[in-house]
């Protein structure tokens, strides 16, 4: 099967893939994230490396089902969490996409950086922590997940450019540029479904617009739609019509918009119906058609 043929039919699912499938609806209630969800999973490593704390959420069915590949969600933190003392990426901004974690069983790491995440070094020490994390755990390899809010958002786009072939999907937030090693061509075949806010006074909605249609310009489809910063109204809800990329702009939020983003069933309904490789033709057919009607009968926007 063709490129354009996966994702023509990856198209079909929009963002609404697998509603039909019985994930709840509603959002959930999540509980406030705590330290003590985590083991201590930090990077240690010899001459040369930089000091890359961690906290990994091992799921109960991990252990009372060892013989069963577990998904593998990489979360990367803003600037404010930054620093050395292994907590701080651990709080409110990671409360919904931990009880997330929990209903899907589903391990969640999450590193913390000092030299941000556009430091080619750190980045390769959360793939060796990934690496570790497969070889230790049943974590599924065909199943990795990353995202980020802020500057973990352009830490996802590096993670992506960095290790093209390690993640069945992406959801950069609120994203900043990413680093100056990013080749668009890259991303063309993964699955990338990015959100910002139009009113984002910290960072600027242009970035995640201007690096979601230098992929587009890759395989010569248009940007998204920009409304004026005035329209105070109008989501953009934009997916590509070749490849599957995906980007929401909301037009109020502000920066903190991954509240919202982490309690959104449709996102993660979308990022766990993805695997490397990619599901089936036959599959992604039967789900896709009946997820866009239901995205949509949620009041979404097309395009």
């Amino acid at each position: 099967m063709t490129r354009f043929m996966r994702c023509q039919i990856v198209r079909a699912l929009r963002v609404g893939c697998l509603l039909l499938l019985g994930t709840v609806a509603s959002q959930r209630a999540a509980l406030a994230a705590e330290v003590s969800d985590f083991i201590d999973f930090s990077f240690s490593g010899g001459p040369g490396s930089l000091p890359l704390p961690g906290r990994l959420y091992v799921p109960p069915e991990a252990t009372s089902d060892p013989t069963t590949p577990r998904p593998f969600i990489l979360f990367l933190h803003g600037a404010g969490e930054s620093g050395s003392n292994n907590t701080a990426q651990v709080n409110g901004n990671i409360d919904n996409l931990l009880a997330e974690a929990k209903v899907r069983g589903a391990f969640l790491y999450a590193p913390q950086t000092n030299f941000g995440w556009d430091n080619s070094t750190i980045t390769t020490e959360v793939n060796a922590m990934i690496d570790r994390a497969l070889a230790q755990d049943n974590v599924d390899v065909n199943r990795l997940y990353v995202t980020g809010l802020s500057m973990g958002g352009g830490g996802t786009w590096n993670m992506l450019n960095r290790f093209p072939d390690r993640f069945a999907a992406g959801v950069p937030i609120a994203g900043v540029f990413p680093a100056s090693d990013f080749v668009p061509a890259r991303l063309v075949d993964q699955a990338i479904w990015a959100f910002h806010a139009r009113n984002d006074g910290t960072v600027n909605v242009q970035r995640s617009r201007n690096t979601v249609a230098s992929i587009l310009a890759i395989v010569h489809e248009s940007p998204p739609p920009t409304p004026s910063g005035f329209d105070f109204t109008t989501t953009v809800q934009f997916s590509a019509q070749t490849i599957d990329l995906h980007y929401t702009e909301y037009p109020l939020g502000g920066h903190g918009i991954w509240p919202r983003v982490y309690s959104e069933p449709t996102m993660y309904d979308w990022m766990f119906a993805h695997s490397v490789p990619e599901p089936s033709a036959a599959f992604l057919m039967a789900i896709g058609g009946a997820g866009l009607v239901a995205f949509r009968r949620r009041g979404h926007g097309a395009r």
